[in-house]
């Protein structure tokens, strides 16, 4: 067997096991880039040097900074009631519609995404917020769950999208114009997310019951808490369209922020302040170790010449512009399964382009497109990052139930990625709008 063959085969016999034994995604993934690097190049410095190297890379790199300062301003926006105001009026104004209270917790993450960027940070703080309400009312643990891991994902694709930003650096478009080409399709997932969700707990009620029913009085009261929400949003996304800083810099911004409301509405003590920053530090140091076994497993198959294999087939199958999407479009839910979106779009976007400007597609709307199958990425076995991110807030709960609830929201994506290939027009309107 080929060195390149041989070496994915152990990399699978590494990965199936261990995570069937329930190791922690970040190690598996990064033993068995080790390993497979190792048996490939039949080098031991060359595979025990990967976690050495990607470990200082993250350290040290000014991008992923914008991971803990996110994650830190949604732990403190949590602790200091922000998250839980949105949450709080959205429960009042849509609770009482079939499934209400997993409505508003796909309402409340769109929301969230807008202040935080992080779809980790999202589904870490709806998992504390959301979750006692929704089984309180004894909805179902898989929808529940599901919901909370794939409304979580609506911080990728709406600004301030982290995702978008390092898709517009890879393929050298303007950062503004991605971010703001996520409006639309960011709204139309949460909003297809939402209706999937009444339908299936109108046809079964059991699923998720409405929820209680709140007088006007009561659902225009929820109106001022949430008011300074829109402070943190402005701060963020007109800070980065604009060009006042970048997204690392919104992140540091955004906290900032969101310490002075805290502090304003007398909610941020020592002690609060305290909590939210080991929460931010426990889930920041989480993800990284997942960030950084991901790295050392997409620097193994980037050695083995895997994506360039894919990359070249394609290229030489000379197919019809909607084939051609088709197959993309498998590929990456394939690669979605074997590393997170950061190494897909690190590795593949140089690689993919030029068939984009082959085709005549438009390399922005193509940035859309990927980043919403980055959406499905996040929720697919076994890297999905969401899912352990849920798993670690709830450890009690099988990742089993998470997958089968995430499921169902699947289809929604490939509905929203296949309407952008019919309508361009749903990403490209605002951002050509900006370039008039």
């Amino acid at each position: 067997m080929e060195p390149a063959t041989l070496s994915l085969v152990v990399a699978a016999l590494i990965i199936i096991p261990l995570l069937a034994a329930g190791v922690h995604i970040g190690p598996t993934l990064g033993l068995a880039g080790v390993v497979g690097s190792i048996v490939f190049t039949g080098s031991w410095s060359a595979g025990f040097g990967l976690p050495l190297i990607q470990s200082l890379d993250v350290a040290s790199s000014y991008t992923l900074m914008v991971i803990p300062l996110f994650i830190a301003m949604g732990t403190i926006a949590g602790h200091t009631g922000i998250t839980s105001d949105l949450f709080a009026a959205f429960y009042r104004w849509i609770g009482r519609v079939p499934g209400g209270i997993a409505v508003a917790t796909i309402g409340t993450c769109a929301g969230m995404a807008s202040i935080t960027g992080s779809s980790l940070a999202v589904s870490a703080a709806m998992s504390k917020i959301a979750l006692p309400e929704l089984r309180r009312y004894r909805y179902d643990d898989s929808l529940s769950l599901g919901s909370i891991a794939m409304g979580g994902t609506v911080a990728i694709m709406i600004p301030p999208s982290i995702t978008l930003v390092l898709f517009a650096i890879f393929a050298e478009q303007s950062v503004g114009q991605m971010l703001i080409a996520g409006v639309l399709p960011g709204l139309s997932t949460a909003l297809l997310y939402i209706l999937l969700i009444i339908g299936r707990c109108w046809l079964t009620p059991a699923l998720g019951p409405a929820g209680p029913r709140f007088s006007w009085r009561d659902r225009w009261a929820s109106m001022p808490s949430v008011i300074p929400f829109f402070a943190v949003v402005l701060a963020i996304i007109l800070g980065i369209l604009f060009g006042v800083w970048t997204p690392t810099e919104s992140a540091a911004v955004g906290l900032l922020v969101v310490l002075a409301l805290g502090v304003a509405r007398r909610r941020l003590t020592w002690s609060v302040l305290f909590a939210a920053l080991v929460d931010a530090v426990l889930i920041s140091a989480s993800v990284m170790m997942v960030v950084i076994g991901s790295l050392i497993f997409g620097n193994f198959i980037a050695l083995n010449g895997f994506s360039q294999i894919l990359t070249d087939w394609i290229v030489a199958l000379d197919l019809q512009p909607f084939v051609l999407f088709a197959v993309l479009f498998l590929v990456y839910l394939v690669l979605g399964t074997m590393m997170e979106a950061t190494s897909i779009l690190a590795l593949t976007v140089p690689l993919v382009l030029p068939i984009v400007y082959h085709v005549g597609w438009h390399p922005v709307w193509f940035g859309v497109v990927l980043v919403s199958l980055m959406e499905v990425a996040a929720v697919t076995p076994p890297v999905g990052l969401n899912l352990f991110m849920v798993k670690a807030a709830v450890p009690e709960v099988q990742l089993s139930t998470i997958y089968l609830g995430s499921a169902p929201f699947w289809c929604m994506n490939f509905l929203v990625i296949f309407g952008l290939y019919q309508w361009p027009q749903i990403a490209l309107y605002l951002p050509l709008l900006m370039i008039q």
